[in-house]
């Protein structure tokens, strides 16, 4: 079934099409290192009736790219796209020259130039790769791909399938609306949101289950700013990750799942004997919950052995025992109704009116954007506290950088790593983390387009 431009208009409800693919990774395997080519390059999708004219995004040649735990690897990046652009691989701590964010870590990839990226993957887990050059425009467009790098030995999981959310603008043409990406007043309220919702890229797409076999669904929010809620499907199903780092225990989740800009979790599903033959799930909107993945519960043609055992842990830095060589705080300001009326940019305090003109609207402890100087300082080895205060009117999806940490929110399972945990509005939390790799590291709001207005800093991590 496909949709008419004109059924669209206004929000349309989602169809269902059958998207089942084996992800591309275009892997050249030797005894010593994997080696990758990426394209960066323009992309069509018809998500309407084949008749329109497609939609026209930007995108990477695979679906998907999976890397081994501990194996080295070379990825080189081909940018055919007529701008610059970088690749960050977002929760991978990697050395610091290899963490894509342009002038920060690297110089931006030229239009038809490439990039080599090397390292070695040591956590197992699911993430992903985007761009961090002009990213509230180039997320916008579609410029990402889910990144799981498998466990070794892999686990034991009769199916694995990754789910990558996504919203976008839609205008009246039935193409990417690009003239409001940068409006100015959507960075100072909650971030660009869509008005279209796709999994993988695709509309409401179905997957088959069988009965009887722990499943593994990867959830990943590659959206600018929507904190998806999700309805999960009526089946027994556990969290089992967070942000690519397993959680201790499995915790059951029947109750609807909040996953913000950038964050991941992992679940596992079992369908019994009483599953419907029908299952989804849905994003609970205002006055409705729309599927945007559905799918179809077999009978295995066999009864599964496999017996599903929490996930290996990764060799994290040790705990954030003991006292903090570094406590600081990061208050955040700014944004539509919000009490910020002067702030620092580029070395320079200006009113908020001179902000706005410099189309910047949020600060960090009242600097914004990125200072000439780190927040802080740490040596490699050592404990850093930091103490996030969200004075402003709306939520943030705060994301650190190379490091995961610990954090004192209690909505989030016990014990659960984190390289991107929301905050409400209103609230305060402590994170704690182990200062790892040394190099310039970014903090920053993965509402993009509040990091793009404002918010946004680094550390350094000192050898």
């Amino acid at each position: 079934m496909l949709m008419s431009r004109r059924h669209f208009l206004g929000l349309s409800a989602l169809v269902t099409i059958q998207a089942i693919r084996s992800p591309a990774t275009f892997a050249i395997q030797s005894d010593e290192v994997n080696r990758y080519r990426l394209v960066l390059k323009p992309e069509q999708k018809h998500w309407f009736d084949e008749a329109e004219d497609p939609i026209e995004l930007w995108g990477f040649n695979v679906s998907e790219l999976r890397l081994e735990q501990g194996k080295p690897v070379s990825i080189e990046v081909v940018n055919r796209l007529p701008v610059p652009t970088s690749v960050h691989w977002h929760g991978l701590r990697i050395p610091n020259n290899m963490d894509g964010v342009s002038g920060l870590t690297q110089q931006p990839i030229p239009a038809g130039g490439s990039f080599i990226y090397e390292f070695t993957p040591k956590d197992a887990g699911t993430f992903w790769a985007h761009s961090h050059h002009q990213t509230y425009e180039q997320l916008a467009r579609g410029l990402y791909i889910p990144l799981i790098v498998e466990e070794t030995p892999q686990q034991s999981f009769n199916q694995d399938i990754t789910l990558t959310f996504d919203d976008w603008r839609i205008n009246q043409q039935g193409q990417l609306d690009l003239e409001t990406i940068g409006d100015l007043r959507e960075w100072a309220h909650g971030g660009r949101v869509g008005n279209l919702i796709t999994t993988n890229r695709e509309l409401a797409p179905n997957y088959e289950l069988y009965r009887g076999q722990p499943i593994r669904l990867r959830l990943i929010n590659v959206a600018n700013a929507r904190i998806f809620q999700l309805q999960l499907p009526e089946a027994e199903v556990a969290l089992i990750a967070k942000d690519g780092q397993p959680l201790r225990t499995p915790v059951s989740q029947s109750e609807p799942l909040i996953l913000a800009p950038a964050e991941r979790y992992d679940l596992v599903i079992h369908c019994d004997g009483d599953t419907s033959n029908r299952l989804s799930i849905g994003e609970i909107g205002r006055d409705e919950v729309i599927d945007i993945v559905t799918f179809d519960v077999l009978d295995a043609d066999e009864d599964s052995s496999k017996v599903f055992i929490a996930l290996p842990v990764n060799p994290l830095p040790a705990q954030p025992l003991g006292e903090p060589v570094v406590r600081h705080s990061i208050t955040m300001s700014g944004g539509a109704m919000g009490s910020l009326r002067q702030a620092t940019f580029k070395g320079e305090e200006l009113s908020i009116d001179e902000l706005i003109q410099q189309r910047q609207i949020w600060a960090f402890n009242g600097v914004a954007n990125m200072p000439k100087e780190p927040i802080f300082t740490v040596n490699s080895g050592e404990v850093v506290e930091i103490t996030l205060i969200n004075d402003t009117r709306w939520p943030h999806s705060m994301h650190l950088h190379g490091h995961h940490f610990l954090a004192d929110l209690n909505r989030y399972p016990e014990g659960a790593w984190h390289d991107t945990l929301v905050m409400a509005s209103g609230e305060e939390a402590r994170i704690r983390f182990v200062a790892d790799a040394a190099g310039d590291w970014l903090i920053h709001c993965h509402m993009i387009e509040h990091q793009a207005g404002g918010m946004v800093s680094w550390f350094r991590v000192t050898a």
